[in-house]
């Protein structure tokens, strides 16, 4: 009788164990990478605004893309001089390979990956879910003689 105490004791012991390491594994296993951000590179690009690939950007209203920052940077021209460049990585799941926005129509920059759409024109904010947050805007400073437009942060 003492023998078979023990032995449900151990057993109900061995159990907990076993329930214990099976919930710190499930959990192991299912947490999400937390460590899903817009990187921050190092960014001092100048633009030449005259060159031909850039005639685009004169007008207020329109945007281009050109190289830098982590997936390239998009640059705005608002109203009057006011350029506004900002990270083509989508704030939304940033690391996904597909996360970037491609295309801007009327101010209102896409990211195909996730569907979420930003307001350019008003510092990047999202105009629908999944994204939260705005996108990432860079330091822009045109000179004087409005032909580069040098862009960091």
């Amino acid at each position: 009788m003492k023998d078979k105490i023990i032995n449900n004791f151990i057993k109900i012991a061995y159990m907990k164990k076993l329930t214990y390491v099976l919930i710190i594994s499930i959990l192991i296993v299912s947490c999400d990478d937390k460590n899903c951000y817009i990187q921050n590179v190092y960014v001092n690009e100048f633009i030449d605004l005259s060159l031909p690939e850039h005639i685009e950007i004169k007008t207020p209203g329109n945007t281009i893309f050109v190289e830098g920052g982590v997936r390239g940077i998009m640059i705005y021209h608002g109203v009057g001089n006011n350029y506004i460049a900002y990270e083509r990585n989508c704030s939304y799941e940033p690391c996904l390979p597909c996360s970037s926005i491609d295309s801007v129509n009327s101010g209102i920059a896409y990211c195909a990956c996730c569907t979420s759409a930003f307001n350019v024109a008003s510092n990047g904010e999202p105009l629908n879910t999944p994204a939260l947050l705005p996108l990432k805007i860079y330091q822009s400073n045109l000179n004087i003689n409005n032909d580069i437009l040098h862009i960091s942060n």
